[in-house]
């Protein structure tokens, strides 16, 4: 049992110095450049943000910027809500993250929405993510403390009905991780991270569309999320990008009698 608990340290420490470890960088001397191949990958932080935190589009393989409303629209796109049915609603979501892995990670995801009059909604959502415990040790290996890294982000959203189809939404949001406590990692002294950021949407719905014997609704998607200032876990380390994703997508969804429909959906990302 000693041994599985060591290994569950080792694989979440590894995690977090994944988080933390900032990119390197290759930089050219007198003006020459390596023959090698150098990667050049842009390294981001808080990658809880781009999870799923909905089972169905989970179950849909992360598609949703373009499909029906719903009370999760906040992730995939806040434009989405004034075309959702009801005039309110509130959703809870858990989800048990990696725990063939790691099995006391896991990401809890609260949404909710209320329409105003003059076809205007407004939207709120928190996203707590836990990375499960994590015993701090020095270098010769003796403990020095338990703690529980954790990452969170709330949102807040206003989206709008411009014509009958067509919609937009904006959603500005705090994002803060947490995961060291504080705790000296690598002989440098840690922080939470701090970030604010915002998301631009827009959505288009048609329903009623004749398909020959059949009727369906067309509708497209786009969000640009995550749009914000870098962040840092260490004054002395370099900032990381926030996960900006531009995210485009189409669904098209046929009656096939009163009680089915079948839906067919696909997303783009950059």
């Amino acid at each position: 049992m000693a041994m599985i608990s060591d290994l569950l340290n080792a694989a979440k420490l590894s995690a977090l110095l994944l988080f933390l470890i900032p990119a390197s960088h290759t930089r050219a001397q007198n003006g020459t450049i390596n023959a090698e191949p150098q990667l050049n990958a842009i390294q981001s932080g808080v990658p809880f943000m781009t999870i799923t935190p909905d089972s169905r589009s989970g179950g849909m393989g992360d598609v949703g910027v373009a499909g029906p409303a719903s009370i999760s629209s906040q992730h995939w796109n806040a434009a989405k809500y004034p075309f959702i049915e009801g005039d309110g609603g509130v959703a809870l979501s858990y989800t048990p993250w990696l725990r063939r892995l790691i099995p006391d990670i896991n990401l809890a995801y609260l949404a909710g929405f209320y329409k105003l009059k003059n076809k205007q909604v407004i939207s709120a959502s928190l996203r707590y993510f836990s990375l499960g415990q994590i015993i701090f040790t020095d270098n010769s290996g003796t403990p020095q403390g338990l703690y529980v890294p954790n990452e969170f982000a709330l949102d807040a959203g206003y989206s709008r009905l411009l014509t009958d189809h067509f919609s937009a939404a904006i959603v500005f949001r705090f994002i803060r991780s947490d995961l060291t406590g504080g705790w000296l990692v690598g002989g440098t002294d840690t922080k939470a991270a701090v970030a604010v950021a915002g998301d631009l949407a827009f959505y288009y719905n048609r329903p009623q569309l004749n398909l020959g014997e059949r009727d369906g609704t067309m509708s497209f998607g786009i969000n640009i999320s995550n749009m914000g200032n870098r962040i840092s876990y260490s004054d002395d380390q370099e900032k990381s990008y926030l996960p900006i994703n531009f995210k485009i997508g189409g669904a098209l969804e046929i009656e096939l009698d009163d009680y089915n429909t079948t839906t067919f959906m696909a997303d783009i990302n950059k």
